[in-house]
């Protein structure tokens, strides 16, 4: 049977910047905006913070249980954090294609240089860089968590500068403003749509039968 449209969900678009920059707001609301999208939960050793849910925010496990994963080559990417491990399960991109809706990965800059050095296909990657109009506005968003001592929070923040300097790993950047998601959103709607009408050969071989064109000659 033909297929009768011509995008087929097929990219893993990796979403990262430092903590603080507003990452998971702007996913959220992607996604709410765009049902075609499926975000990935991934997987932390870190406490829940007020009001996450397990399975929902994150995989919450334990360290033992993270290992098991790694172990068992259940991961996507993975990283060592500050004092903990968050990782991709290679199951959410699955997931996301079984759904037919391209897979949103939230993950920490460590993790999204792992996934840059590796071949998806059939899958496509497309990496987003989110940042902050300013460091103090980082530093700022951190603060008001409340949910790290004074010592985390400089380490946070030390991490924070050096993973700015991997920006150049990523294919688009995005400035996420103060009290203004939506702005991001925006944008990142704007480069997914772009990258959905990239012609590759996958859109040559769905166009050709949509359009009766024979290329058996």
């Amino acid at each position: 049977m033909a297929k009768t449209h011509l995008y087929q969900p097929d990219l893993v678009i990796v979403i990262s910047g430092p903590s603080g920059s507003g990452k998971s707001t702007v996913i959220d609301a992607l996604c709410k905006a765009d049902e075609t999208l499926r975000e990935s939960v991934s997987v932390t050793t870190r406490k829940p913070r007020r009001n996450e849910v397990d399975g929902i925010d994150y995989h919450f496990r334990s360290k033992p249980e993270f290992e098991t994963h790694i172990a068992q080559d259940d991961f996507l990417e993975w990283a060592e954090y500050g004092d903990n491990f968050y990782g991709t399960l290679k199951s959410e991109i699955v997931a996301a294609r079984e759904t037919e809706k391209d897979a949103i990965l939230e993950i920490e800059v460590k993790g999204a240089l792992q996934i840059r050095a590796q071949d998806l296909s059939p899958a496509r990657s497309l990496f987003i860089f989110i940042i902050p109009p300013s460091f103090a506005t980082l530093e700022k968003r951190l603060r008001r968590r409340k949910t790290e001592s004074e010592t985390e929070l400089k380490k946070r923040l030390a991490i924070a500068k050096s993973e700015v300097l991997e920006i150049k790993h990523f294919n688009y950047w995005v400035s996420n403003p103060e009290n203004a998601p939506q702005h991001a959103v925006q944008q990142i709607q704007a480069i997914i749509a772009a990258e959905r009408s990239r012609i590759d050969t996958q859109l040559i071989d769905t166009i050709h039968p949509l359009l009766g064109v024979d290329t058996s000659d």
